[in-house]
């Protein structure tokens, strides 16, 4: 699809889509969802690829750099030069830049979001007594099902949730993914939580590429829900990772109080600074009232 593309730099000598090996070396040391290219790529439609130890999308106009990496080690001194590279290669109106305090000065920023990761350690996780007596609450009414189906229940459920939450249209997109991204990674699976007649109450979604990390993606409750319902699709979550010899599930960003409390009962720390950086690259920018309310 693109076209190899030589740069006169000795620390980056060529730019392709990954290969079956670059693929392999993303699962081994994957540990942000951004990580991975079959989530990213089927909700983005960019094509991925690494240079250096960094994993960078492209497509429909926009970069999408993300500055964490692989090795997790500190950033790379010229990560910034990388970046104006790939601007200069792939000439995109728009640079999604995701790190920990990287920022790119000579293009517009229309938004920045900043949050953190957070994560369980498996090897290290005590349930606690009252996390174990909600698992054990909603067990007696329920009972999960794994799962690669999605089906007319789950858009229901997600149509609720739009009812109930502020969602930006950025976020709706991702959602209206969520079949695509199932039915293309097969390393994705649905956590259905379903009473005794067979109907959803609610749903997880998890992703087991990395060899060291589940990733617990997306949560969405009925409005008819069950307490410890949530608990009791993690517990599962936790159950399959550890079968399958991970160490950490990672529980996304923080986002709110709401969540986050329910993270730490789990065990869950902040682990990783998040940095969300949206720019303009070409001169010709937005309306006036864009550029005045949407500042960095």
């Amino acid at each position: 699809m693109f076209k190899r593309c030589i740069i006169a730099v000795n620390f980056i000598k060529t730019v392709n889509m990954i290969t079956l090996s670059e693929e392999l070396y993303i699962k081994k040391n994957a540990y942000i969802p951004e990580h991975l290219p079959c989530y990213v790529g089927t909700v983005s439609d960019n094509e991925c690829f690494i240079v250096k130890d960094y994993v960078f999308y492209f497509g429909n106009r926009t970069l999408v750099f993300i500055g964490y990496p692989l090795s997790q080690i500190q950033a790379d001194a010229y990560v910034i030069e990388i970046i104006e590279k790939l601007i200069q290669i792939f000439k995109p109106d728009y640079l999604a830049l995701i790190g920990e305090e990287i920022s790119y000065s000579k293009a517009r920023c229309l938004s920045k979001e900043t949050d953190a990761y957070w994560r369980v350690n498996l090897e290290e996780l005590e349930i606690s007594q009252k996390v174990r007596n909600m698992i054990n609450r909603a067990s007696r009414e329920l009972y999960i099902e794994k799962t690669k189906n999605f089906g007319k229940d789950h858009l229901s459920i997600i149509s609720q949730f739009y009812e109930t939450h502020s969602v930006s249209e950025a976020t709706k997109y991702i959602f209206e993914r969520i079949p695509d991204y199932i039915s293309s990674c097969e390393t994705v699976f649905i956590f259905n939580a379903k009473d005794r007649n067979e109907k959803l109450i609610a749903f997880g979604i998890a992703d087991f590429f990395a060899d060291d990390y589940a990733f617990y993606m997306f949560n969405f409750s009925s409005k008819k829900t069950v307490p410890g319902v949530s608990d009791l699709i993690l517990h599962e979550i936790i159950k399959t990772a550890k079968e399958n010899n991970k160490k950490y599930i990672n529980l996304g960003l923080g986002i709110n109080e709401g969540v986050q409390f329910f993270k730490k009962k789990w065990g869950g720390v902040p682990f990783l600074k998040y940095e969300f950086y949206f720019y303009k690259t070409k001169k010709r920018f937005p309306s006036f009232l864009y550029n005045l309310f949407k500042r960095c």
